[in-house]
């Protein structure tokens, strides 16, 4: 077999973690009976995937809610495409999904990109169907819900003026886009046409657009030249990724369902070695995609969301001040992991936001960072990524808790 998962280890929320409740409590779909065999990992091949990502997202509630509350779980001792955007990602089989828990990796929330143009940002997103957040003053920094769950983050020039000099960013790899039907991903496809047709303001930028006529879905490449890949989500995405896991205030009129998952270019022969930091570090499942492509799982239920690891030749693997901002179980421990390695970083650029390098520091912000990846057993350093690494009591936290 190409495909290999490392089961996640030393995490609170581990397979064999103790659920006291029924988890009929949570979704009408399903049965006690059936949220343990998802808990303990014995999640039949013919079990209906729908149906245990209704169970898996309950799952996740349920570790949100001791996680808020503070309370302790008991334990038992593609290469690159030509610019056609992620490949449709392999999601595990159930086989696969039973090794995968609702710990580790919770959400991937939002990138954070700086753009030149709050407005053409702005026009950029609603045409691929996310909607800006009304909640904030439009002299702040954009952020565009993408569903209910997910975002981007736009700063602009107008926000901070270095960005003028320094320009846009480009996200190192490519960014998936998940619909709930051919129709949506068509019509989203329909609005960017537009805005090459008959909208001046992207004459001369790097807007395109393009398509795969056999699987239906688009690759767009936005003004500043992030790609973006189009398609329809599978229905245990749908669910896992919808409002049954929370939902952010104004993101119900979103015509995307969310941010599903990110490649990132990664230099040769790193791609491994990082998955297994993230396995290390989180708690995370991860599995190989195929010679040098390595994703790392997460999202509601498991593995709805993933980060792509795809070695590429000349890739150095240097952050361009972009950043991924991430919800993780098991906060207190990640950070420990990290601090023990010299490896919690603060941001000057988001000091305000928050300023962690102490646990107490980081329990009060609900957040740390961290942009260094390293090989475990050597300490060599891999690549590096800006992440934003938020708990569940962050006050920007729209995960359901209940």
């Amino acid at each position: 077999m190409d495909r290999q998962l490392f089961q996640m280890r030393n995490c609170p929320q581990s397979p064999g973690a103790f659920i006291p409740h029924p988890m009929s409590v949570y979704s009408g779909k399903a049965t006690a009976a059936t949220a343990t065999a998802v808990v303990r990992g014995t999640v039949p091949k013919s079990a209906n995937p729908a149906s245990a990502a209704v169970v898996a997202t309950a799952v996740l509630a349920f570790a949100v809610q001791r996680h808020r509350a503070g309370i302790g779980f008991s334990r038992q001792s593609k290469r690159r495409t030509g610019g056609q955007g992620i490949a449709t990602l392999a999601m595990a089989d159930p086989q696969t999904q039973q090794q995968v828990d609702a710990g580790g990796l919770l959400l991937i929330e939002h990138l954070n990109l700086n753009v030149l143009s709050t407005e053409v940002s702005l026009r950029f997103y609603e045409a691929i169907g996310c909607r800006r957040d009304a909640r904030r003053p439009m002299e702040k920094t954009l952020h565009c819900n993408c569903g209910a769950l997910t975002q981007f983050h736009t700063p602009s020039p107008a926000n901070e003026v270095y960005i003028g000099e320094s320009g846009a960013q480009v996200w190192r790899g490519d960014i998936e886009l998940l619909y709930a039907d051919s129709a949506a991903v068509a019509a989203a496809a329909g609005r960017v046409r537009e805005l090459l047709k008959e909208d001046a303001t992207f004459t001369g930028t790097k807007l395109s657009i393009s398509e795969n006529s056999d699987k239906g879905d688009v690759f767009v490449t936005c003004p500043y030249g992030n790609s973006f890949s189009l398609r329809v989500a599978d229905e245990s995405r749908k669910i896992a990724l919808g409002p049954v896991s929370g939902e952010r205030p104004g993101s119900s009129d979103c015509q995307v369902v969310a941010l599903g998952s990110v490649s990132l270019r990664v230099p040769p022969g790193t791609a491994e070695r990082g998955a297994q930091f993230y396995r290390e570090v989180m708690g995370c499942g991860a599995t190989k995609l195929g010679d040098g492509r390595w994703a790392v799982l997460g999202g509601p239920g498991g593995t709805s969301q993933q980060l792509v690891l795809e070695e590429m030749e000349g890739t150095t693997g240097e952050e361009l001040g972009e950043h991924v901002a991430i919800y993780v179980a098991d906060f207190a421990t990640c950070f420990e992991r990290l601090l023990a390695r010299g490896l919690v970083w603060v941001n000057p650029r988001f000091v305000h936001l928050d300023n962690s390098s102490t646990l107490e520091e980081a329990e009060h912000f609900s957040c740390f960072r961290f942009k260094d990846i390293i090989d475990m057993e050597s300490g060599e350093k891999l690549f590096e990524l800006e992440h934003e690494v938020r708990s569940t009591r962050h006050k920007s936290c729209a995960l359901q808790s209940k």
